[in-house]
């Protein structure tokens, strides 16, 4: 495997990611940071996730994970990560982010490399959750704090 997965994800204080198909908070500079990081980049979106929000990644090139094998005339569909890795290896991809959702992030978890992670300040209700990840398996590349919201950039270490 020669492509190298990042995740990015906000996620409140209990992982928290989602609400009703939306984020459960709105803050604009973080969703900023994020648009900024992925335009111009190759995206793995889950196939809800892109029929909602497909807009969401206008600027960057969608690549779709669906258990529901379709066609799709914005984006190439893949049935399984193996299938993402052998198409990214065939073109020559060398970095996808990954944008989500939850099954998508739980999906991937083992592929990733380096983790773009943004806590928010909240502890409110949600219906999707990001999986549990251990912070012993990530060292810190770099971090910072805003109002409301802290980002870390961590990269996996090489014994995981």
């Amino acid at each position: 495997m020669k492509v190298k997965f990042i995740a990015i994800a906000a996620h409140g204080k209990d992982r928290q990611i989602g609400l009703n198909g939306g984020l459960p908070w709105n803050l604009p500079d973080e969703y900023q940071h994020y648009k900024d990081t992925v335009r111009g980049q190759y995206v793995l979106v889950g196939r809800k996730n892109f029929e909602l929000h497909g807009s969401d990644v206008e600027g960057s090139m969608p690549l779709v994970l669906s258990r529901t094998p379709s066609e799709n005339s914005r984006a190439p569909v893949f049935g399984s990560m193996g299938a993402v890795v052998d198409y990214a290896d065939a073109i020559g991809i060398e970095k996808i982010y990954v944008i989500g959702g939850g099954e998508i992030y739980n999906l991937s978890l083992p592929y990733l490399s380096e983790f773009l992670c943004s806590v928010v300040d909240y502890e409110g209700p949600a219906d999707t959750y990001f999986p549990e990840y251990s912070f012993y398996e990530w060292e810190m590349v770099h971090s910072e704090v805003f109002d409301r919201w802290s980002l870390y950039h961590m990269r996996k270490r090489p014994d995981f």
